[in-house]
């Protein structure tokens, strides 16, 4: 059994590169997947900072033309570690197969911290 692979890419208003940068995640994890070497069940998980420009609108549509694209949008703008945290959090409950109805998500408090509360 193939290990799963997710690259975790927190982006900020990245609509100038994205076009670009996709293409190169999706061909080194179409070789690795070729090779056995990982998981078909491996993505590139896009994490939208809270973009001001259409990063999120090319994300939303990457994740619709491929399967091994993936997207979470945060509402704000958090900073680069809390949208790699967050994706991070998301990469560990695909690998270990949670896929619910009831997803944990994630929000940071008054204090800058990031807690997960579940969604009803």
């Amino acid at each position: 059994m193939e290990p799963i692979l997710c690259f975790v890419i927190p982006s900020y208003n990245e609509e100038q590169v994205l076009p670009e940068t996709c293409g190169l995640f999706l061909g080194k994890l179409i070789s690795m997947i070729d090779a056995g070497k990982i998981s078909q069940e491996s993505r590139s998980l896009f994490v939208n900072d809270g973009s001001k420009d259409a990063t999120w609108s090319i994300i939303s549509s990457l994740t619709e033309e491929d399967e091994h694209f993936a997207g979470i949008s945060l509402a704000h703008n958090r900073g680069h570690q809390n949208a790699l945290i967050t994706g991070l959090m998301e990469a560990l409950l695909r690998a270990m197969g949670i896929e619910t109805k009831r997803r944990p998500r994630y929000i940071i408090d008054e204090n800058k911290n990031l807690k997960s509360v579940m969604e009803e």
